[in-house]
């Protein structure tokens, strides 16, 4: 073991929870460990990444530490992706900083292309795909990764898939400085590594297209078997020569790499995602072997602001604002989809303002839901398109639109109206549309004990409904699914009726009926995608559920999916913040469960559960007092829960000691 693995192993765990194992690397930010996570049952084991910032001044250390919390906030939210290793917790001991994160078995990217050996076309073409998949996420969520390169991409053992890795944000934290009398200066231009960065990043104002030039020049080195380093440049303009290298590249494939790699930021692809875009426009024959891009957006929940854009890097901003023409072609298959509807993270690369519209049809004087395919043409407005599209798209939506660049382009929506720019599995809401049609199944022996003053079959389906929520509302789980049936009965594909199958739902799951309620959200789901109500129920199906899987977090991860829609969709749905804090607990992810209780808790104080996970959350999180009051307002709602007697008796041992 080496001294200063020695030293950064004490006996008692790091943060109180991570025993370090063996030292995975070392450099001028700080040194990478294979940890065990022993908070956790069978103690799994993780990356921890120590940062050391290189000054003991007071000033500095406040400032790095700052600057560390907002950046770790960064990667908690850029772990949502897959091929982005997900964050688990950051923390400070003994005025070291420390990121611990989830381990990816795999090989860096190094080992493939350090032979020297060209390669095919194909090939680039798939890694560079595999690249700007996750790249055009992290532009999405306005950062930049500022050090791509092969050794901070690992291809994923278990899948094959490219998972990227450091990100150089986090790396300010062990470079800045602070001089008392000009305050604080950030020295960006020491993250990056030569031959992968181009010239704005190396005097310090790295802008997204940098990332894209990255990329540009590592499938050079794939292509040519040269490092970047060695590749020549023109002398009167300064691009890269690099064609003779690489004889076997279709002049297509080489027009879209030297885009990539200009001398000049403001000729490059703004983003990965325009990248992404103009690979996909390249001939098919290229493409026949490449599987769709697994893209996901989420819509955010404000427009970008400067500000917004990594406070910490401020000249990440300085950016061209004039208004360009961005053309986009959406590509969705309808095809393919798990019976959960959401079996893996969101496949989106869509910001609408708004829900694709549910296409109705009135021929007969009757409203019943279609799929969204056989109406494309006669309800999409027309658009003209700049893209050739493969010939595999099941259905396209061609959109131009004026996009206001903050270098960020990413796709907005602008003067009220909607732009969807999407990719395989893009609707995950259009999975049940099938369950339209289905007859509405009427359990027998439903019928209500309490005799309503009205027969149900006499009432209309609107009062049905709401007899049906009064019933659902006072606890009368079973009485209330007889009146939701007979309203579905009577008009089974009225969208307005959405919410009587929501309430199915809602009262099958608290009978302890979860695969039937989970048919009944997919109904619901299918009349009005975007429900919040019904994403937040299927959720809790979906973790009722009682499946056999090889991994007994997968319901759990599954069902916080659609907690995350719900909250998204609707942000004051109390119940779906408290479910969604109680689900990232369950998985160990302490901080962020803490803050969907928070936000829970403030929309419905009285809720038990939420204090009492809340507690816990805290507990693992070292945050003991804090911890024991939460728990004191859970045992205030709910006094003689056991379960959380217990907790609170083990956090005042833990605290006393």
């Amino acid at each position: 073991m080496s001294r200063s693995l020695e030293q950064i192993n004490p006996s008692p765990p790091l943060g109180g929870r991570y025993k370090i194992i063996s030292e995975l690397g070392a450099g001028g930010f700080g040194q990478t460990f294979l940890a065990q996570d022993l908070h956790l049952p069978g103690h799994p084991k993780c990356v921890v990444k120590q940062l050391k910032p290189q000054t003991n001044d007071p000033n500095s250390l406040a400032m790095a530490r700052r600057l560390f919390d907002t950046e770790a906030q960064v990667l908690y939210q850029l772990g949502d992706h897959d091929q982005i290793p997900r964050l688990l917790a950051h923390f400070e001991d003994n005025e070291q900083f420390y990121l611990a994160q989830e381990l990816i078995e795999g090989e860096p990217l190094t080992q493939e292309i350090a032979g020297g050996q060209p390669w095919t076309e194909v090939q680039a073409i798939a890694l560079m795909q595999d690249i700007l998949q996750v790249l055009a996420f992290v532009h999405h969520k306005q950062v930049i990764h500022r050090d791509i390169k092969p050794p901070n991409l690992i291809r994923r053992r278990s899948d094959g898939k490219i998972v990227l890795i450091d990100f150089g944000a986090v790396k300010q934290v062990s470079t800045q400085v602070v001089n008392l009398d000009v305050g604080p200066t950030n020295l960006t231009i020491s993250i990056g590594t030569k031959g992968y960065m181009p010239n704005e990043q190396l005097a310090g104002t790295p802008r997204f297209s940098s990332d894209v030039y990255a990329v540009g020049m590592l499938v050079l080195q794939a292509l040519t078997g040269i490092h970047p380093k060695r590749l020549g440049e023109d002398p009167k303009t300064g691009e890269i020569t690099w064609h003779a290298r690489a004889p076997h590249v279709s002049p297509e494939l080489a027009a879209l790499i030297d885009k990539m790699v200009c001398y000049d930021f403001r000729d490059r692809y703004p983003t990965a995602i325009e990248a992404l875009l103009a690979l996909r426009s390249l001939p098919a024959a290229l493409l026949e072997s490449l599987p769709e891009p697994d893209l996901y957006f989420e819509e955010p929940e404000t427009e970008a602001t400067p500000s917004q854009v990594l406070p910490s890097s401020p000249t990440i901003l300085e950016s061209t604002v004039s208004e360009i023409e961005t053309e986009y072609s959406v590509r969705v298959e309808l095809t393919d989809y798990t019976e959960s509807g959401i079996n893996r993270p969101s496949t989106q690369i869509w910001v609408p303002t708004e829900a694709p519209e549910q296409i109705v049809n009135s021929t007969n004087g009757t409203n019943s839901t279609e799929p969204l395919s056989e109406h494309l043409t006669e309800h999409e407005p027309t658009y003209t398109t700049g893209i050739s599209a493969p010939g595999r798209i099941t259905l396209e939506l061609i959109g131009r639109r004026l996009v206001r660049s903050w270098s960020v382009v990413a796709i907005l929506a602008i003067a009220g109206t909607t732009v969807l720019m999407a990719l395989p599995h893009l609707f995950p809401h259009l999975t049940n549309y099938t369950n339209s049609t289905r007859p509405v199944p009427i359990p027998s022996g439903s019928t209500p004990t309490a005799t309503p003053t009205i027969s149900p079959q006499k009432l209309p389906p609107e009062e049905l409904l709401s007899q049906g929520d009064r019933l659902r509302e006072a606890g009368k789980y079973q009485e209330a699914l007889s009146f939701y049936d007979q309203a579905i009965a009577l008009k089974p594909n009225n969208q307005k009726l959405a919410k009587a199958y929501w309430g199915r739902c809602y009262s099958l799951n608290e009978l302890q009926k979860p695969t039937e309620a989970k048919v009944s959200c997919n109904d619901a789901l299918a009349l009005k995608p975007d429900y919040p109500e019904a994403l937040w129920s299927k959720g809790k199906a979906i973790e009722q559920e009682k499946l056999e899987r090889e991994d007994p977090e997968e319901p759990i991860r599954d069902a916080l999916e659609y907690y995350q829609k719900a909250t998204k969709l609707k942000p004051d749905l109390a119940d779906a913040w408290v479910d969604r804090g109680v689900a990232l607990q369950k998985l160990g992810r302490s901080w962020e469960a803490n803050d969907a209780l928070d936000k829970g808790i403030k929309l419905k104080r009285d809720s038990a559960l939420a204090w009492s996970t809340k507690g816990e959350a805290l507990a693992n999180l070292g945050l003991l007092k804090e911890a024991i009051d939460a728990l004191d307002k859970a045992l205030q709602l709910q006094p003689n829960d056991l379960k959380v007697i217990e907790l609170r008796q083990r956090v005042q041992e833990e605290l006393k000691r």
